[in-house]
């Protein structure tokens, strides 16, 4: 008899997870307004979006950002964060981040981008293995340092050096709008850049 032929199933396309993680200590303090209002719009415009915020501790601020109104948004996040400006902790609070059964299956596939300068006060051993752990769940991992603005930087500190090999990208983070294209260009069907950043600016 004749042979069916095989119905073939479309395969289905599905958004890359994003998972955005902000330094909020004290020597990121002039780019931590622009980097939540980035949070706000990236949790807006794209399907499968977590932000948290980390000096001395993690906090999770994504259901504050998904308030529509950007100021009540930000004003939501800020009560949630209690580590403004102060110091940072990366490697316990990275640590702390994979310790949680919920929140390190955010992480798991998606890609990662951590907005911070990696000045890290602790133990680089932590920050190290809690990168590499970091690194082995994630689809990409991606560091966005203000300190790469300048055309003379290099990425000479300890810390820096020791989380180099688990990185795909480290890019410059001292342009939002730089920002906005790399960190959307990261998850599939999301919003155009631009439409984007104009929620940003």
């Amino acid at each position: 008899g004749d042979i069916p032929s095989p119905q073939l199933r479309r395969r289905q396309t599905v958004p890359r997870k994003l998972l955005l993680l902000i330094d909020v200590s004290g020597s990121m303090k002039l780019h931590t307004a622009d980097y939540l209002k980035l949070a706000h719009a990236t949790v807006q415009g794209a399907d499968r979006a977590e932000i948290f915020t980390f000096g001395t501790r993690l906090t999770r601020v994504t259901s504050a950002l998904r308030i529509r109104d950007r100021g009540q948004a930000l004003a939501r996040a800020a009560l949630l964060v209690d580590d403004w400006d102060g110091g940072t902790r990366m490697g316990p609070t990275l640590l702390a981040l994979l310790s949680v059964p919920r929140f390190s299956a955010f992480a798991r596939g998606a890609c990662v981008v951590i907005l911070s300068d990696a000045l890290e006060r602790g133990d680089h051993a932590a920050f190290q293995t809690a990168m590499r752990r970091l690194s082995d769940r994630a689809f990409r991992l991606s560091l966005a340092t203000p300190l790469a603005g300048d055309p003379r930087f290099r990425p000479a500190t300890d810390a820096l050096r020791a989380i180099l090999p688990v990185l795909d990208d480290l890019v410059d983070g001292s342009s939002v709008r730089s920002l906005s294209d790399f960190i959307l260009a990261l998850a599939r069907h999301a919003p155009a850049a631009e439409a984007i950043w104009k929620r940003v600016s």
